[in-house]
């Protein structure tokens, strides 16, 4: 009823949340995106609806461990945003907000260093809140192990790390393998979204596990290697 319909219609939630159990799968991300996109929307949400959502979540047998909230964080107006998620994921008791650091490509000397400033103060927020922030490897400043190394290393936070996709590397990026790149962020990775593709850059080839080309033992070896215990 009404909880639903918090949820965009597109991609109702709720369809493929009551198919895990089944599965075998029983955490989940729980997408809230500023801007929607199939997710729910936090500032629509009173203390009732959170309830609400809570329990449904427990009545179908999953439990929150992440929020999904991509974002470009050197937008000003995207930082209130990404706290009310922080909110969000501290209330449903989930661990990390995923987010996005931009997607652009390039940031000048400036935005190089508000980004930064801006991460560390969400760092702040977060670690208070008992939440972690997991930058994607989406297409943008931390598109790979190699660019995701320099801005976490510029951040220096212990509150802000890697969500690290194993497709996206491919669809981003010219001939990287994440068993290799994973390498550099390892020890920095809070969460790792397991995607695998059959295409390169730029090709939309997504497909089940094991039938393309993510060597997922190698990338296991690795974070396992590290102590890796997260989602």
């Amino acid at each position: 009823g009404n909880l639903e319909s918090v949820g965009r219609r597109s991609h109702n939630t709720f369809v493929a949340y009551r198919e895990f159990p089944a599965l075998g799968i029983r955490h989940v991300e729980v997408p809230a995106a500023p801007g929607g996109g199939g997710g729910f929307v936090p500032e629509l949400m009173d203390a009732d609806d959170l309830a609400r959502f809570k329990a449904r979540l427990q009545q179908i047998g999953v439990s929150p461990v992440s929020v999904g909230a991509y974002c470009d964080l050197t937008q000003a107006r995207q930082i209130d945003l990404i706290k009310r998620r922080i909110d969000f994921a501290r209330a449903l008791g989930a661990t990390n907000v995923v987010s996005d650091a931009t997607r652009q490509l390039e940031v000048d000397a400036e935005q190089w260093r508000k980004l930064v400033n801006t991460l560390r103060h969400l760092g702040d927020y977060a670690a208070d809140q008992g939440v972690r922030i997991a930058l994607e490897t989406h297409g943008g400043l931390t598109r790979n192990g190699t660019l995701a190394r320099r801005l976490l290393d510029a951040v220096n936070h212990p509150a802000v790390g890697v969500n690290y996709d194993t497709g996206n590397i491919y669809y981003y990026n010219d001939d990287l393998d994440p068993a290799e790149d994973v390498k550099l962020v390892a020890d920095r990775v809070f969460q790792v979204h397991l995607k695998d593709t059959v295409g390169g850059k730029g090709e939309w080839l997504f497909c089940a596990l094991g039938q393309g080309r993510a060597n997922f033992p190698g990338i296991v070896d690795v974070l396992q290697r590290v102590g890796f215990r997260g989602p």
